[in-house]
């Protein structure tokens, strides 16, 4: 299981007004969005030879915002990134530009990038879902993605739409195929991995504490957050005068404890599902 940390949380250092990234350093499996030049930027100083690297193609951020892309510009992008990355990191990735909800367009772009030279990771949406484009995945793709989930019932609609797809997966299997490894985008929640079998997923979860001040594994309030003035200062701003600089060294280390804690959970569910005859150890 590769746990890929989406999203973006940075600031410049009050000291140096360096832009840093809090935890990036401690982070080996980035999935970060084409659209972000600010966050592909910054995330090009933390990448190194060990690590996994996913590019988003950013059509759910795009789609909320009613923003179109063009095709050849992604395919620019891609071939560009792939030439200046090839070398440096373990793996390279990139999600195809997908249309949410419009199951057919979604794959008439892969189709098209693929005639362009490049190979993105198609993508099988709950929203708008259609049975022939996932029996197309499995006859066709090693690797895949699952998404459209965002905004829907985890019990009502994403739990009972993830139980029809991996049993037809396993029907597959049943007949001689190999498992395909299946990315999860969006999903970050232990139980839904403890019950999927996926290979990877990605999630802004870690972000809790620089965007909302609050973390999944440490019980703390008023945590500091980001922006000019951290919205919870670590001391009582009416009686000790305000350091910034101190509240950046305490973000920078309940970052890392984040970081951490997700990379244990990663770990863990490698081992839950290595119990239970699913190994997924090669790199696509």
């Amino acid at each position: 299981m590769k746990i890929f940390f989406a999203g973006g949380a940075y600031f410049r250092t009050h000291d140096t007004n360096v832009q840093v990234g809090p935890g990036y350093d401690l982070m080996k499996n980035h999935l970060i969005a084409w659209i972000d030049g600010t966050e592909l930027k910054l995330r090009e100083k933390y990448l190194t030879k060990d690590c996994d690297v996913l590019i988003d193609s950013g059509a759910f951020s795009l789609y909320t915002r009613g923003i179109k892309i063009d095709l050849n510009e992604y395919k620019d992008f891609i071939i560009r990134y792939t030439e200046d990355h090839k070398d440096k990191i373990t793996s390279l990735n990139f999600i195809n530009l997908d249309k949410i909800g419009d199951s057919e367009e979604s794959w008439n772009n892969q189709h098209k990038l693929e005639k362009m030279g490049v190979k993105p990771i198609p993508v099988v949406h709950q929203y708008g879902f259609k049975q022939k484009y996932l029996e197309k995945a499995l006859k066709e793709y090693p690797f895949f993605a699952l998404g459209g989930m965002w905004g829907r019932s985890r019990k009502l609609d994403t739990i009972p739409w993830l139980e029809y797809i991996f049993k037809e997966i396993m029907i597959w299997v049943n007949k001689g195929n190999k498992i395909p490894k299946i990315h999860f985008l969006g999903i970050g929640s232990k139980s839904v991995l403890m019950k999927f079998p996926a290979y990877s997923c990605d999630n802004t979860n870690w972000m809790s504490v620089t965007k909302f001040g609050t973390s999944k594994f440490i019980k703390k309030i008023f945590i500091p957050r980001g922006g000019k003035k951290f919205r919870n200062p670590y001391k009582h701003t009416d009686k000790f005068k305000y350091n910034k600089l101190e509240d950046q060294k305490l973000l920078k280390k309940l970052v890392d404890h984040e970081i951490k804690r997700y990379k244990d959970m990663e770990n863990e569910l490698t081992k839950f599902w290595e119990k239970r005859g699913i190994i997924f150890n090669e790199q696509i």
